[in-house]
């Protein structure tokens, strides 16, 4: 067995089948940090890939990690920093010191390396940025000047780009006698500027070997593409590839000029950055937290939804308190409010849910608005009559009053039409506004729920039963 070999075969018995770091594996790393055996230490990690260190450093404590990067020393993978809770970064960056840092940042690709700096102390990035290279502290510079999640922000800076005049022969000289320094590591496509460097088409790597030599690029390339402006935010620019089924795009100035390329790679991560985000809005959870954040701030962080909640939980009460004398002469209806408020709550985030994805994706617009508006509050109708029918002979038979399961079966109808029209209405009038709906529809919904269900069941129970 090879030494390769033999890393890999040590590498695989940190991990389950999932890829997931097994606890044996975590302790046996902390049994030798604990005994200050950095050889030991060595041997068990220097086999995981970057993305399983960063993992196993998230799970240990602050002195492991300090202890884990101290016996990695030189062989510390830079890709660790990027590949780390952003929670932690800032302990590990302290703990390697910035003359290590600027080694790593030189050694990330542009984006990665911005990703890195973008959230530590500015004198902590001009510490490092000062000892890195003129050529990559000009790129990481202009990379950090893009706004956050834009285009600018994530694309690549290396790409093969030539003129339309030149030869498939031509082109492909030139591309193999490209010195490491202008030839990115992995490219598939070729791309097709003008004399002002505007894109304008591209050519895939199969196609440039294997068409006849004396074809002109201009002739070859392919002129359906699209290309994304530098400051677009990287919601709009995953729709993009998603809609257009894209491998990638040129990313250009605000000239038209190219300035880099997006890939598929960095597409998949924000659509995973985008779909965790938005998972964690509706729950009414900020993207910012995690695991991995500290008590005081993770508790800061719930705070303010949660404050907003309790607002929400008054107005409910307040509904309910105007029907006191009612609920005071009639104790059934404290025990049957619940049903209408839960049943409009779980109708309308189901409403919600699928509004905010169709707006993510385009698919919800002002053009199809008033028609998915109208099938909504059919389905809302449709399950309103039908639970009002299974809820309202319930009601009948268990309280033997046919009077209260006509109150709760209409109440159940009103709720649902509602939940079926706040749960379409509050997330597109938020995205309207340019607020993201993701992030605080949820609470306003299952307001509106909470009291149009109070409201209507009390109501008619008021009228129907108190007359």
């Amino acid at each position: 067995m090879n030494d390769t070999q033999a890393l890999s075969s040590e590498a695989d018995e940190a991990l389950d089948a999932g890829g997931a770091m097994k606890p044996a594996f975590v302790r046996a790393v902390i049994d030798a940090v604990d005994r200050g055996d950095q050889d030991a230490v060595k041997h068990l990690l220097l086999p995981l890939h970057a993305a399983d260190l960063a993992d196993l450093l998230e799970m240990v404590g602050a002195v492991e990690r300090r202890a884990i990067v101290a016996a990695l020393g030189e062989d510390f993978d830079s890709e660790i920093l990027s590949e780390i809770d952003e929670a932690l970064r800032g302990e590990l960056v302290a703990a390697l010191g910035s003359k290590a840092v600027a080694e790593a940042v030189e050694e990330l690709e542009t984006a990665d390396a911005a990703y890195v700096l973008e959230d530590l102390p500015e004198e902590t990035q001009r510490e490092v940025l000062d000892q890195i290279s003129e050529a990559d502290r000009a790129d990481v510079v202009d990379a950090l000047a893009y706004p956050d999640y834009s285009a600018g922000r994530l694309m690549h800076r290396d790409y093969v780009a030539l003129p339309p005049d030149l030869t498939i022969g031509e082109a492909v000289k030139r591309v193999v006698d490209m010195d490491d320094a202008q030839c990115p590591d992995d490219f598939d496509v070729v791309f097709v500027i003008d004399a002002e460097e505007r894109p304008l088409g591209v050519i895939p790597v199969s196609r440039l070997l294997r068409a006849p030599r004396n074809t002109h690029l201009l002739d070859a390339m392919d002129q359906d593409f699209e290309a994304v402006p530098a400051t677009m935010d990287q919601k709009d620019f995953a729709y993009l590839f998603e809609h257009y089924h894209l491998t990638t795009a040129p990313v250009t100035d605000t000239q038209g000029r190219m300035i880099g390329v997006l890939g598929a790679r960095s597409v998949v991560e924000v659509l995973q950055d985008e779909h965790q985000a938005q998972v964690l809005a509706l729950g009414g959870v900020s993207d910012d937290e995690g695991l991995k954040l500290p008590v005081v701030r993770t508790t800061w962080l719930r705070f303010s939804w949660l404050f907003v909640n309790l607002m929400t939980a008054i107005l409910a009460s307040f509904v309910i308190g105007m029907f006191e004398a009612s609920l005071e002469k009639i104790v059934a209806l404290a025990i049957l409010m619940p049903i209408v408020a839960s049943m409009g709550g779980n109708a309308g985030t189901q409403t919600l849910t699928v509004a905010v994805r169709a707006l993510a994706t385009k698919d919800l617009n002002a053009t199809n608005f008033f028609r998915i508006f109208g099938k909504e509050l059919l389905v809302g109708w449709l399950n309103g009559l039908a639970f009002a029918a299974i809820i309202g002979l319930a009601t009948a038979f268990w309280f033997r009053d046919g009077e209260l399961g006509a109150v709760i079966a209409g109440a159940m109808v009103i709720n649902l039409l509602a939940a079926a029209a706040s749960g379409i209405l509050v997330p597109y009038w938020m995205n309207r506004a340019g607020i993201d709906p993701a992030v605080s529809a949820a609470v306003f919904v299952t307001t509106v729920t909470d009291v149009v269900g109070f409201m209507a069941f009390l109501g008619l129970a008021t009228i129907v039963l108190l007359r």
